[in-house]
């Protein structure tokens, strides 16, 4: 992770510590989210010396050694290697969960709608357990803005609004499982006492992102990067807003620290742009390159069927979160990143 994101982390309002002689998982640390997760505990550890334990669940050894190089050495940091459709086999207490595994892009939805629920609501059911077995303080789940379906008003959406779900799709399968697994966070804290808290995020982008997941602006910069024409199967009207993922987990690190149990909505909505002007954007910065194009042909990938809520984010701003990252920055950082 560069320099520049863990300062845009760790200049947040974020009591480090608490984490202090703690025990702390991640579950899915070789993603997105959970990479900065553990790469920012991995870095407070360090600077504020509070003698943490680190556990980063993962299914590829290979790729956590990729992904970490030397940090995966320092000995407060160890790995479980496991899918998480498994039970978490851990000895002694784990304080703190940061639960992030579960596939999250298009073409899971697509090719394995069928792994995409049962990862979701079968890691999701493997990590309450490992909470309620482990003297579990909290439990943080990162959810999406998909659980609220299709929004049809022009109101921002707060956290007790819910959109229209047709779930006879494929596709549902990616937001009905991330419902089901909020609703499992307040079974476990009904019956067994533990605390939760959690995000739903926003179209959320940083360096390393997948190109060929099937989400429409890694589609944008992979062309982008080839000298592509950017095709749009669509007036390009659609509004929504993009989050820097050190954004995203400078709030997730808020939350847990001082959130209620509850799901808090996470969205730069300072960052609200249209699919077609975020296309043009993209384009431009290739030089001329690449050009945005229209066609009337359906779309090859499984873009998002329906239109998205933008949403309401007093609540995270109340705690103090505000994002610091801009379009431009985000998308050109992420660009610069692949050797644009």
């Amino acid at each position: 992770m560069e320099r520049r994101d863990l300062d845009i982390i760790n200049n947040g309002a974020l009591n480090w510590r608490g984490y202090q002689n703690e025990t702390i998982l991640i579950t899915g640390a070789t993603g997105r989210i959970g990479r900065y997760i553990l790469e920012a505990l991995a870095d407070a550890d360090l600077k504020y010396n509070l003698n943490m334990r680190i556990i980063g669940l993962a299914r590829n050894e290979e790729k956590a050694k990729q992904v970490f190089g030397d940090l995966i050495k320092l000995p407060n940091i160890s790995f479980l290697y496991q899918d998480i459709n498994k039970e978490i086999n851990y000895e002694g207490d784990i304080t703190y969960i940061f639960h992030t595994a579960g596939p999250a892009a298009p073409m899971d939805f697509k090719n394995s709608p069928t792994g995409t629920l049962w990862s979701h609501v079968n890691g999701t059911h493997n990590v309450m357990e490992c909470a309620r077995l482990h003297n579990t303080r909290r439990v943080f789940y990162v959810s999406t803005v998909e659980v609220y379906g299709d929004w049809q008003r022009e109101e921002t959406i707060d956290e007790n609004d819910m959109g229209i779900m047709h779930h006879l799709n494929y596709r549902a399968s990616y937001p009905e499982a991330k419902r089901l697994c909020e609703t499992m966070l307040t079974t476990y804290k009904q019956e067994y006492g533990i605390s939760f808290c959690g995000v739903r995020l926003c179209h959320t982008l940083g360096p390393g992102i997948l190109l060929d997941d099937g989400r429409a602006f890694a589609e944008f910069i992979n062309c982008a990067l080839q000298g592509k024409d950017i095709i749009l199967h669509s007036d390009g009207s659609a509004m929504r807003t993009y989050t820097y993922v050190a954004d995203a987990v400078n709030a997730i690190f808020l939350v847990m620290d001082k959130g209620e149990d509850i799901l808090y909505n996470v969205a730069a909505n300072e960052n609200l742009i249209s699919v077609r002007d975020l296309a043009e954007m993209i384009a431009g910065f290739t030089n001329g390159n690449c050009k945005v194009m229209f066609s009337k042909e359906a779309a090859k990938l499984p873009y998002l069927p329906f239109q998205l809520a933008i949403m309401d984010t007093c609540k995270i701003r109340d705690l103090g979160w505000t994002p610091k990252v801009n379009l431009s920055q985000m998308f050109r950082w992420t660009m610069e990143s692949y050797g644009l």
